[in-house]
């Protein structure tokens, strides 16, 4: 016979190990956002399939020249310009509404900041959050 103490310690491993592996792949349709407050904007980032994430956007202000390559967007490092992230119109004083797929997945993107900047100014900036 299994000691009562040992079951539970069995028990509460296997728990631990499927709720690890649960939470370990991205789910198709998972999906984060960053808000902008200054620049009035929103980005989503959805799983669309393993190893893809869909982003898509809108920035509604803050954006005072039709030059998307002095804007930049950083997520960690590296800054990459406007038309690298998928964002090919301005519609000053914003951009035009934006969607591209891009590698990556959502759960590594969560708790990151997400900065606007132009050239080197930081313009706004966000935390990647899963939205209540």
């Amino acid at each position: 016979m299994i000691p009562k103490n040992k079951i539970f310690t069995f028990l509460a491993a296997l728990f631990l190990i499927c709720l690890v592996f649960s939470h370990a792949a991205p789910v198709p349709g998972d999906f984060a956002t960053v808000t902008l407050a200054i620049l009035d904007g929103k980005i989503t980032f959805t799983q669309v399939e393993d190893g893809n994430v869909k982003v898509e956007g809108k920035i509604n202000k803050g954006i005072e020249k039709n030059t998307p390559d002095d804007y930049f967007v950083q997520i960690a490092m590296p800054k990459v310009s406007f038309p690298q992230f998928g964002i090919k119109k301005i519609e000053v004083p914003g951009t035009a509404r934006w969607k591209t797929v891009s590698p990556g997945e959502v759960n590594q993107l969560i708790g990151l900041d997400l900065l606007i900047l132009h050239k080197d100014e930081v313009l706004d900036s966000g935390t990647i959050i899963i939205p209540p």
